[in-house]
């Protein structure tokens, strides 16, 4: 089984595609997703809490590639930072965090059949960012001690795996049935899974 299509490498058609005006506007529909869903973490700490805006994050990288997961990722992070308030000062380290988030799950779902192997490989590059760039962010912000920062976020990360891989599963297939019948116009984007 192919990890990634080979359209998730073509990043000039795709940028030339996020010309068109129907990606803009569903761009922008993402993005507005991203901002609803970031109203529903459940914070635990100042350092921990689980996030449910990566499924906007999922299903525009998976609509869009690349281009479009990353560009939602940095608009809806940017965005949502100054519509809702925050415990703390905005940390330009966090949008190019979801940038890449974005920009690594449209490597592996774009014009991809969503598969309980595929959902979790998204959900391993989640949990690899917010393990490896995140941890790295809170401890420049809040100079925490590294080692026990990563501690703790291995383990809230590890528990969160599991649960966003089958989130990304069961939302992703749902998704794909909508494009694969037409709801949504434009690219056949749920057409052709490999």
């Amino acid at each position: 089984m192919q990890l990634c299509s080979k359209e998730a490498f073509q990043l000039r058609r795709q940028l030339q595609e996020m010309r068109n005006i129907h990606s803009i506007c569903l761009g922008g529909l993402f993005v507005a997703a991203y901002i609803v869903l970031s109203l529903f973490n459940i914070r635990f700490s100042e350092f921990l809490e689980f996030r449910l805006a990566f499924l906007a994050l999922a299903a525009a990288a998976f609509y869009g590639g690349p281009v479009m997961g990353m560009a939602v990722g940095i608009a809806g992070d940017v965005i949502s930072y100054f519509v809702m308030p925050q415990s703390g000062p905005f940390f330009p380290g966090f949008t190019l965090t979801y940038a890449i988030l974005g920009f690594l799950f449209g490597l592996l779902l774009y014009r991809s059949r969503i598969t309980p192997f595929r959902a979790f490989a998204a959900g391993l590059a989640e949990f690899f960012i917010s393990c490896t760039l995140t941890t790295f962010w809170l401890h420049l912000m809040y100079g925490m001690d590294w080692k026990y920062l990563l501690t703790i976020r291995i383990v809230k990360n590890l528990i969160s795996l599991g649960v966003y891989s089958i989130l990304l599963f069961v939302f992703l297939t749902a998704f794909s049935k909508i494009l694969a019948s037409g709801r949504i116009s434009g690219k056949p984007a749920g057409q052709a899974p490999r």
